[in-house]
């Protein structure tokens, strides 16, 4: 009996041995629109979190905010491109959720119609500006820059929310006078004549007299299915490095993935994939988290975030362990 015992044990151990790892699992969620859209299409079409070993779901969602609520409930494990200014909110109110990657650059303009009468950023005062709905990173970051760089108060000016296209919209109605628009959607808009009168690149420089540009989208993990399963957090770090690489030598493959998973125009996605190199980041380096330390301060200072960002919330193990993954 007990030599079949051990030659049992041996076999199973064999088997063990010979039998597929099974492939860890995670549920990515991110906005089915906007600057998300596009590394998002990448993501899928490419299948670079299932070459990393991953079993993986995606879910879209159609507002901006709703990935991050989504954490909250438990229903995603990881968002792609969660507002940086919710995700700062939630981990200072201590719910269960970290910041472990720099993923989408605020790369937008301040415009207004080629005749309008606005010809600089102090101009805006008293006016209607076009922007992303309340809660967003752009929202904060916008009255951020009225506020801190033209002295703007709360009162003088109307912040007006609405997806980029019901910008643009709004701006040929005349329903608002200017709009932060994002660069991605000033190269689409082909019908509509725009003048830009500041970016928030610059402008965020000139507030934070730093260099690094103000971060719009964040990689946002929950904190129980981080601390399950860190070395598939590393993968998905590999994963996404490996499709920003990709879709900066191969342009043409991007407009095709978004000609196919957002039926959009061939030559608005190539415009769109153009700039891919300057609207998204892979990233968690000492100069990413110093960037979004900043951001929170500033955001603080105008009400779009309370209390503390404690340093716990800023994890840079997956990005560090995703550098041996090649």
């Amino acid at each position: 009996m007990k030599r079949i015992a051990v030659f049992a044990a041996a076999f199973a151990a064999i088997l063990g041995a010979a039998a597929p790892a099974h492939a860890e699992k995670v549920r990515i969620g991110y906005w089915s629109s906007g600057v998300s859209l596009g590394f998002g299409a990448v993501l899928e079409s490419g299948k670079f979190m299932e070459a990393e070993g991953l079993e993986v779901e995606y879910v879209k969602f159609p507002d901006v905010n709703a990935p991050t609520k989504a954490m909250a409930a438990g229903a995603i494990d990881f968002a792609i491109g969660a507002p940086a200014a919710a995700s700062m909110s939630v981990a200072a109110d201590g719910l269960p959720m970290s910041i472990m990657l720099a993923t989408q650059i605020a790369e937008l303009d301040f415009v207004v119609p080629e005749d309008s009468p606005i010809k600089t950023m102090e101009d805006l005062k008293g006016k209607k500006i076009g922007g992303s709905p309340a809660g967003s990173a752009t929202a904060a970051i916008m009255s951020a820059i009225l506020e801190k760089n033209y002295g703007f108060k709360p009162g003088d000016f109307t912040q007006v929310p609405g997806n980029d296209p019901r910008l643009a919209q709004f701006l040929v109605q005349k329903d608002i006078d200017a709009a932060s628009l994002r660069s991605v959607t000033i190269a689409l808009i082909k019908d509509v004549k725009l003048r830009k009168i500041g970016s928030f690149r610059d402008e965020w420089k000139k507030l934070s007299k730093a260099e690094a540009a103000p971060v719009l989208g964040v990689g946002l993990v929950r904190n129980e299915w981080l601390k399950a399963n860190p070395e598939a957090a590393a993968k998905i770090v590999a994963g996404m490095r490996k499709a920003y690489e990709f879709g900066k030598a191969d342009k043409a493959a991007v407009a095709k993935a978004l000609v196919q998973a957002a039926n959009m125009k061939e030559d608005d996605a190539k415009a769109y994939a153009a700039l891919w190199d300057g609207i998204y980041s892979v990233s968690m380096e000492p100069a990413d988290l110093a960037s979004l330390k900043t951001e929170f301060e500033v955001f603080k200072s105008v009400g779009a975030v309370k209390g503390e960002l404690p340093d716990a919330a800023l994890v840079t193990a997956p990005y560090e362990a995703s550098k041996a993954i090649k």
